[in-house]
């Protein structure tokens, strides 16, 4: 558990950097922390994760990360690192999409980062620890940028 710890702080570390960079670039700023908690998210799993994945590896890929729900020991932590890099990977795809909306001057509705509140709140309250709380600058920036534009 201390080794996650310290790659907790590492990433969050990492977040407060491109955070100031982010900030710094003026466009696009919830995009971009969307899309870098999502790198983020991902570099996490693999260091954290890396002997499930060397075994998903190892153990032929095909079928490696079929859910039995967490009923089969062996496989459990070959599930939870697959669905962990996922989150990562559908929350870079969030902010890839967000941008690219953005670029084509489409206003993001408050009610999506209003969602991602809500759902970065729950997941937050389940595992305290970890960096879900970070999602609330991204979904706090979209509501106000949503907010900016109508009025």
């Amino acid at each position: 558990m201390l080794e996650a710890d310290i790659v907790r702080l590492i990433l969050g570390l990492l977040f407060l950097i491109c955070l100031l960079i982010v900030f710094r670039l003026r466009k696009r700023k919830a995009a971009r922390l969307l899309m870098v908690t999502g790198v983020l998210h991902i570099l996490g799993g693999i260091w954290v994760g890396r002997a499930p994945l060397m075994r998903i590896f190892r153990e032929g890929f095909f079928g490696e990360a079929d859910s039995a729900l967490g009923t089969a020991p062996a496989h459990e932590q070959k599930e939870l690192l697959f669905w962990f890099l996922l989150w990562g990977v559908f929350t870079f795809l969030l902010g890839q999409i967000i941008s690219w909306l953005e670029k084509e001057g489409k206003r993001i509705p408050a009610y999506i980062g209003w969602e991602l509140v809500v759902i970065t709140l729950v997941a937050a309250l389940l595992a305290p620890k970890n960096g879900f709380w970070l999602m609330l600058v991204p979904a706090f920036m979209l509501i106000k940028d949503a907010k900016a534009n109508v009025g």
